[in-house]
């Protein structure tokens, strides 16, 4: 009987513990999706894109280069149109929760993307951003950093050297065939 009990009071306070813990909602999104059959996840290295070093100054170096990768996750259930909107639904609730700031909304020829991030305009921990169609076939990256300042990253999108244009086709073909094998 003791033992019982003590068993039920480890229980509840590893539970306690785990609520108290601070949860990051696209992390659990991501998680979760992973585990379903109606995603595919790419991740994307950093090096996909080079920049010209030489032209950014020191802050902007480190801002990028705390960037190591982007994790994107492809819905790729064309089938059922409802289960398809309600997942983008649910998506798109996560990036307008209070957990995130709106950073940009884009509508081009058919296309919304929404960017978003977590922390201070100076000290961005996490970008997430969500896309899609007028079908619902959309697609949702994370990108995390480490304090990193946006203005750095918008300098240093002005000095792309060279996108790895290889590995950019092997996304794209991933992206429209859903084949991730």
């Amino acid at each position: 009987m003791f033992k019982k009990i003590s068993n039920i009071l480890v229980l509840s306070l590893l539970l306690l513990f785990m609520s108290a813990c601070k949860t990051d909602p696209m992390e659990d999104y991501f998680v979760q999706a992973t585990e379903s059959p109606d995603f595919f996840v790419i991740n994307i290295p950093a090096s996909i894109v080079s920049f010209d070093e030489i032209k950014l100054d020191p802050g902007t170096l480190k801002d990028i280069h705390s960037i190591k990768k982007m994790n994107v996750l492809v819905y790729k259930n064309n089938f059922d149109h409802n289960k398809k909107q309600a997942e983008f639904e649910r998506a798109a609730k996560i990036i307008k929760s209070k957990h995130y700031k709106t950073l940009t909304k884009i509508n081009n020829k058919g296309y919304e993307i929404v960017f978003s991030y977590q922390g201070e305009p100076d000290s961005i921990d996490e970008v997430v951003f969500l896309g899609k169609d007028k079908d619902y076939n959309f697609l949702i990256g994370m990108l995390k950093g480490n304090d990193v300042n946006i203005n750095s990253i918008v300098k240093a999108t002005k000095h792309i050297k060279k996108i790895d244009e290889s590995q950019m086709e092997s996304l794209i073909n991933i992206i429209k065939t859903g084949d991730n094998d």
